[in-house]
């Protein structure tokens, strides 16, 4: 579900894990809630959230290389 995001797709199911994870995140909802409001599996979401962070870890951990 992430790359389909990276790439930009308008996938509703898409939009909805992103949009849970989201509020997941800042605290507006709890995993089942999210999936629950979202009408998607919360094993999608935690998924799509493993993966981001794991995108972000690898993304800095290059860009602070190439700042050294």
């Amino acid at each position: 579900m992430f790359k389909e995001y990276m790439t930009g797709s308008a996938d509703p199911e898409v939009q909805a894990v992103v949009k849970a994870a989201a509020d997941i995140s800042s605290g507006v909802f709890s995993l089942q809630e999210s999936a629950k409001f979202y009408k998607v599996a919360p094993s999608t979401i935690v998924r799509f959230m493993a993966e981001s962070a794991e995108y972000d870890v690898i993304f800095n951990k290059r860009d602070n290389n190439e700042n050294l």
